[in-house]
């Protein structure tokens, strides 16, 4: 993936620089990428937004931490310069395409970790008071005090 990827990356950008000029793919690939930055930026502070009133009514703003993370995501694929790496990150931009995209990611990851060890299963674990074990007898030695050190 982090040999591939590049390379189909580096041979869309060739591919449009022989159909449209250097330059003006030069200016795309800045384009897209500041748009990008901006679009994140607004939909990020629509999720800080949203996420500070669910938590104000008392709720877990699980969606809006799936929305920030889709965002972070997006952000660093549309920073990357690229073609197909900035579409993706544009499209991740798009609030109704995002959630079901993290949701399927999220189930992905959850199966993945299950199958490593991670489980999703709660134990209960019974507790007993036994009450308080703190030494009563003084200890053999007094404690000594540290003084300044001179070297």
């Amino acid at each position: 993936m982090f040999v591939v990827f590049p390379l189909i990356e580096l041979g869309v950008v060739v591919a449009v620089a022989g159909w449209i000029g250097i330059l003006p793919t030069i200016a795309a690939l800045i384009a897209m990428s500041a748009v990008g930055v901006w679009l994140v930026k607004h939909e990020g502070l629509g999720v800080m937004r949203r996420t500070r009133e669910s938590m104000n009514r008392g709720e877990t703003p699980g969606g809006e931490m799936l929305d920030a993370a889709m965002l972070s995501i997006a952000g660093f694929l549309c920073i990357v310069p690229g073609f197909i790496s900035g579409t993706i990150g544009l499209l991740l931009l798009i609030g109704p395409l995002r959630r079901p995209v993290g949701r399927r990611l999220v189930r992905r990851w959850t199966r993945i970790g299950s199958f490593v060890g991670m489980s999703r299963r709660r134990s209960t674990v019974d507790v007993q008071w036994i009450g308080d074990v703190t030494p009563t007898t003084p200890s053999a030695t007094a404690p000594i005090e540290i003084g300044p050190v001179r070297d």
